[in-house]
């Protein structure tokens, strides 16, 4: 709102609002994930601890049965912050650099947090490999819900209309059919590599970043349902722009990585198959418009001209 530009303050063009949109998106969704992480910790201490273990072993398991979340939120979390402090720097401009700006002290302190606590390639690798783990101990049921969406991809689609007139009904849909997506590749690779599969790094990162945005973006829909069902749809405008675009960019990544998995360890008719699978499971039936979604959210930071989720 300060820097003008061709006697505009920069705020008002289109392609800042397109980043102070996305930063403000990324930002909500980090916070919305952790908060949810922290609150299901927290309550499985309590049902340990209520169930006669004392609060060391409590607070103990109680944190191992979400690591894996906790190292999804780590890297996501680590490299928000650094693409918010890099947008700021564009938007700051040449002074952006300047020690005098709040801008590169922001991108120094963020560039680490991708480092410690384990870089982030050990911690993708970790988050796959703990399921792994989980599902090889039948501590989880991994390969039964895989093979129900193998079986789905079997079957003839819907094509009856679906009726989205509550919030979120479609978003929702779409989460589900992410969640297929992961099982079928997760599912179909566990088959081909078995315990070997650890050593396929670039397959296991490719399926942790499908993890990652699944789980972010069910966070920020459970996140702004919360909020509308205290206050209202109308009051909550920009924080369901920000869960819908949100899905839409983890939409993208999903099929991006999805492809990218697929291409490494199939062929043929089978390959062939997935992807359609895949392409299904990926499809909206009626597509966001983002740029819309952008200005809402940039409308109003710009308004309140802070962060104000």
């Amino acid at each position: 709102n300060e820097r003008i530009q061709f006697k505009t303050p920069i705020a008002q063009f289109g392609a800042i609002k397109n980043k102070l949109a996305e930063m403000a998106t990324k930002t909500f969704c980090s916070s919305a994930a952790t908060y949810r992480a922290a609150s299901d910790i927290q309550n499985k201490i309590n049902e340990l601890k209520a169930s006669g273990l004392s609060h060391q072993e409590a607070e103990l398991k109680g944190v191992e049965e979400f690591a894996i979340e906790c190292a999804l939120l780590k890297v996501y979390g680590s490299e928000a912050i650094q693409f918010v402090a890099d947008e700021g720097i564009q938007i700051f401009g040449g002074m952006g650099f300047s020690e005098d700006t709040p801008m590169e002290s922001a991108w120094r302190d963020a560039r680490i947090a991708r480092i410690y606590e384990g870089t982030n390639e050990i911690n993708r690798l970790l988050s796959v490999s703990m399921l792994l783990k989980r599902a090889l101990k039948g501590q989880i049921d991994l390969m039964t819900p895989a093979m129900a969406v193998a079986n789905d991809l079997m079957a003839i689609p819907s094509f009856e209309t679906p009726d989205y007139s509550v919030l979120f009904a479609e978003e929702k849909e779409i989460l589900a059919k992410l969640k297929k997506a992961f099982l079928m590749i997760a599912g179909s690779a566990v088959q081909k590599f078995t315990t070997k599969l650890a050593e396929q790094q670039q397959l296991v990162m490719a399926a942790a970043e499908m993890m990652i945005e699944i789980y972010i973006a069910e966070s920020a829909i459970l996140k702004v349902e919360k909020l509308v069902s205290k206050t209202s749809e109308a009051a909550c405008e920009a924080q369901i722009a920000i869960a819908k675009l949100n899905l839409f960019n983890a939409v993208e990544k999903v099929g991006t990585k999805g492809k990218e998995a697929l291409y490494s360890f199939t062929e043929g008719d089978e390959q062939r198959m997935m992807l359609m699978g895949l392409k299904r499971f990926t499809k909206y039936t009626n597509f966001p418009n983002v740029i819309n979604l952008r200005k809402t959210i940039a409308d109003k930071v710009i308004e309140e001209n802070k962060y104000c989720f």
